[in-house]
């Protein structure tokens, strides 16, 4: 059996978008025939859950541990609201000011403080193929040195766009967005092989930096349809079954703001916007708070307290429609949210300028897909679920493929990563 020296910043217990794509490769791997050894940020704010521990039974877990982690802590727990004071608020921005004055990310300082410990591990494994991921970018600069210093193949990993994008995930200075223009071209030029999820960022890549098309794969994220009575807890929120009711299962937000699904709200009759609630968890910004006062749309949006992902199952029933929305600028990703609403048997609503979602969509049989600038249609297809609920119909009907579904199984795309590192590691 060959083994992979994974860096994963983020991993399970840690409930941050991320972790669970390392995660679902690391518990198949071994059925492919590869030992996984895994390197990440220990937080200890959170658990795993049973499912967890005895999936990792068999795998090492070689846990970084941070001085203090801003990161970390579950997202919520039903029932517990996270005080917002003055205080915690300025240290919140000055945090977010030195982040974006440093490459890559803040993380870098415990790996280059820690990276003595992990090359000692890495060189007692004699990993076959060194794999990270990003973002935290930082997760690269482990890859790469280990890369270097093992004479061992690296396969980087994008979740994202890095610097290939108009809208970046977080604030920089002038000089991190140079200096991170200038890592991401080194670490690229270095990897024997760079993966992305989805083909849109793929092929930006390729265009820019003028790659070659055996030096760059994409696999998607997973999702794996579940029992929907199986969850962490219920969900307690009244919602008004009379109306539709979109759920969004995050915070609108700078990425994903509500500007998208409240335009074509408001080109709705008066009536049939009464008809309709938009929720979300956590408080909107500023921004889209002024935004939809302005288009007097603010009672139309209801908040909810965050709740823990594994009670998504328990959330999802209360919803018609699964709201997945994201930025107009962020034209070539793939949200990590589309793979949670595939776990669901609801209908997805999707308002995102990558048309790569809909074909997604459109094989699974699962929801359908619009483009940001697409408000008219947007009314009239929220139009129509109005009516077919008024009737006593289900707003939206979908037939699911179940074929589909194993296409974006956990096992498949591990068979693809698989695949890839057994293709760099054969001689010949």
């Amino acid at each position: 059996m060959k083994t992979v020296f994974m860096i994963a910043p983020y991993f399970v217990p840690r409930r941050r978008v991320g972790s669970l794509r390392p995660y679902r490769f690391v518990i198949h791997l071994q059925s492919f025939g590869w030992k996984p050894v895994v390197c990440t940020i220990q937080d200890q704010s959170q658990e795993k859950t049973d499912a967890e521990i005895q999936a990792l039974k068999n795998v090492e877990i070689l846990e970084l541990k941070p001085p203090f982690d801003r990161t970390g802590g579950p997202p919520a727990s039903s029932g517990m609201k996270k005080k917002r004071t003055l205080s915690s608020k300025a240290a919140d921005a000055l945090a977010e000011w030195f982040d974006s004055q440093v490459p890559m990310d803040t993380w870098i300082f415990l790996f280059r403080s820690s990276y003595g410990k992990i090359l000692e591990k890495a060189r007692a494994e004699n990993p076959d193929i060194i794999w990270s991921t990003g973002d935290p970018w930082s997760g690269h600069w482990v890859g790469h040195k280990l890369s270097r210093d093992l004479n061992k193949p690296w396969i980087a990993d994008f979740r994202d766009p890095w610097t290939q994008t108009n809208l970046n995930l977080r604030r920089r200075s002038r000089f991190s967005d140079w200096r991170d223009r200038k890592l991401e071209k080194k670490f690229i030029s270095a990897a024997d092989r760079v993966v992305f999820t989805s083909k849109a960022t793929e092929r930006a890549y390729q265009q820019h930096y003028r790659l070659d098309e055996e030096k760059t794969a994409t696999i998607y994220n997973s999702y794996h349809p579940v029992d929907q009575e199986s969850s962490d807890g219920e969900w307690d929120a009244e919602i008004d079954s009379s109306r539709v009711n979109l759920l969004f299962f995050g915070s609108f937000r700078r990425l994903s703001p509500a500007a998208p699904v409240a335009n074509a709200v408001g080109k709705l009759t008066p009536e049939e916007r009464e008809k309709i609630r938009i929720h979300s968890f956590g408080n909107l910004e500023e921004s889209d708070t002024e935004y939809l006062e302005k288009m007097r749309l603010k009672h139309q949006f209801i908040t909810h307290e965050k709740v823990l992902p594994t009670m998504a199952p328990s959330v999802f029933k209360k919803a018609d429609l699964l709201l997945l929305s994201t930025s107009r600028e962020r034209k070539h990703i793939i949200p990590a949210k589309l793979w949670e609403y595939l776990n669901s048997d609801k209908p997805i609503l999707s308002i995102a300028p990558n048309p790569e979602i809909g074909e997604i969509l459109a094989r699974a049989g699962a929801g359908v897909h619009f483009e940001n600038q697409d408000s008219d249609a947007i009314a009239r297809f929220l139009s129509a679920a109005v009516q077919k609920k008024e009737k006593g119909e289900k707003p939206v009907e979908i037939t699911r493929k179940p074929k589909t579904d194993l296409e974006f199984s956990p096992e498949y795309t591990t068979r693809q990563l698989a695949g890839i590192m057994e293709e760099l590691t054969t001689d010949g």
